[in-house]
């Protein structure tokens, strides 16, 4: 049995940083996630769509770096191309490529969950269009086996995330996993971390809320206390992929019944190892050694906030 599994989508991407550009580059939020767990799980499937004619290709890679890549289907046309413009050493966009697949033929050629990953024991749900996330959350959320469900989402401008508005979807969740970029730009909170313990304690959904370069911090509903996570100080050579990857290894620790201080401290770590390649599948799989190293690097920093 697979026993986490990321749904979302794959991408090709040409990476642009300087006068550099690296071409079909495999990434996307499911497979950075499931890189991300992977780092701590040796039991992670993926479940997205790719272009017919990369189909081969994109299974063999996945299937290399030790994930299931079962959960694979196609779409007629490319999948989704993008471009990944890198402005500086801290901002970039995604910009879809003219001969891309639109974001709603990726989300409806997924289709629904195949039956060989009904019993895993966790789901992340990671950015796609905001109609097929909701509807993820409830279906998994309403599975037997009753999996951690961890979702993150995306905002931007060629998708609707006004359908997040409403955050009753919440209550579908384990663990609910936005950057503070997202929440910023779809809810407005006038203080962000009132916010966040006020939704927690109301949905009674854990929030993590990533933080970027500055770390994260997570509320857990009925507690009164906002715990702070430092991000590692990791060799930094791109950014891209490292949001996806802390929810991958979020999820990990959250489906082992790790406290969520220790859930967001195993994300940090995952988002560690992306950050220090550029391209999911060259992310370095660490020792367990290691990985626990770094681990007690970030534990070691943790700070708990009384609210």
């Amino acid at each position: 049995m697979t026993k986490l599994v990321t749904i979302g989508w794959l991408t090709i991407d040409d990476i642009v940083q300087g006068d550099t550009v690296q071409r079909d580059v495999l990434g996307g939020g499911a497979l950075y996630s499931a890189v991300g767990a992977r780092i701590w799980n040796d039991s992670v499937g993926v479940h997205s769509v790719t272009g017919r004619r990369h189909l081969d290709l994109v299974r063999a890679d996945i299937e290399g770096f030790g994930l299931d890549s079962r959960g694979i289907e196609t779409i007629d046309g490319n999948g989704l191309q993008l471009w990944l413009l890198h402005e500086n050493d801290r901002d970039k966009q995604q910009v879809p490529k003219l001969s891309s697949s639109t974001a709603a033929e990726m989300d409806e050629g997924r289709g629904t969950l195949p039956d060989f990953y009904a019993n895993a024991q966790g789901f992340h749900i990671a950015p796609q269009g905001p109609t097929s996330s909701l509807a993820n959350a409830v279906h998994l959320a309403g599975l037997p086996g009753r999996p951690v469900v961890t979702l993150d989402l995306l905002s931007d401008g060629y998708i609707d995330a006004s359908l997040y508005r409403d955050l009753s979807f919440l209550h579908h969740l384990s663990a609910f996993l936005p950057s503070e970029a997202e929440i910023l730009r779809i809810w407005r909170p006038d203080d962000l971390e009132a916010w966040v313990r006020a939704q927690a304690t109301e949905h009674g959904c854990t929030i993590a809320v990533k933080l970027g370069e500055r770390g994260s911090f997570v509320c857990v509903p009925g507690e009164r206390r906002l715990v702070q996570i430092p991000a590692f100080p990791a060799r930094v050579v791109d950014t891209t992929g490292a949001g996806d990857s802390y929810c991958g290894g979020f999820l990990a620790g959250l489906a082992e019944g790790r406290p969520p201080e220790v859930c967001a401290a195993m994300g940090t770590v995952a988002a560690s190892y992306v950050v220090e390649a550029c391209g999911a599948l060259r992310t370095v799989r660490p020792t367990p050694d290691d990985r626990a190293a770094r681990l007690a690097h970030v534990m070691s920093r943790l700070v708990s906030t009384d609210l």
